[in-house]
């Protein structure tokens, strides 16, 4: 029973987490619509914004949405990847829409590290409410740790049709 009350707070928690995250992307200007970034599961991205450098960590991506585990520190110079290891997320998982990375001017890969089961619990949960079954759950969880494990996807983001469109570069 407790295990069920813990799942639909954190569920709540993280929706609210990415409603505020993704009100704030969404208060950028539109003014992008196309951009190169490498895309790697388990990484860690820094945004710039006023001068305060923040951090999500990338759990998952596709073309709706990307996951992310959100931290609260901010930090007025570039962080450091032994700083960034030593974070604890805030939001441990957050849905957010794609297209809001093209609104980000400022991003940047700055580590990463091989995803484990304990960094994809807020997603488990997520995906549960979302009626992912058991064994599909399974296989997806470990998919995206495999995923972690590769070197970064060097890929093209575009809005066509305001849709957005996704394309490896060579």
């Amino acid at each position: 029973m407790h295990l069920k009350i813990w799942k639909r707070m954190s569920l709540t928690l993280t929706l609210l987490g990415a409603m505020f995250y993704s009100l704030n992307s969404l208060a950028a200007k539109d003014e992008e619509k196309a951009m190169n970034i490498e895309i790697q599961w388990g990484a860690y991205y820094l945004t710039e914004e006023d001068n305060q450098y923040r951090v999500f960590r990338l759990l998952d991506f596709n073309r709706y949405a990307y996951h992310a585990a959100i931290f609260k520190e901010t930090f007025t110079t570039r962080p450091t990847k032994d700083e960034i290891l030593q974070l604890t997320p805030f939001i441990g998982h957050a849905p957010i829409d794609a297209k809001t990375l093209l609104q980000e001017e400022s991003i940047q890969l700055l580590a990463s590290a091989p995803l484990k089961k304990e960094d994809l619990e807020g997603y488990r949960y997520y995906l549960e409410e979302q009626g992912v079954t058991t064994g599909e759950l399974e296989e997806l969880i470990q998919r995206i740790m495999k995923f972690s494990t590769q070197p970064p996807l060097q890929l093209r983001l575009e809005i066509v049709d305001d849709e957005l469109e996704i394309s490896q570069r060579g």
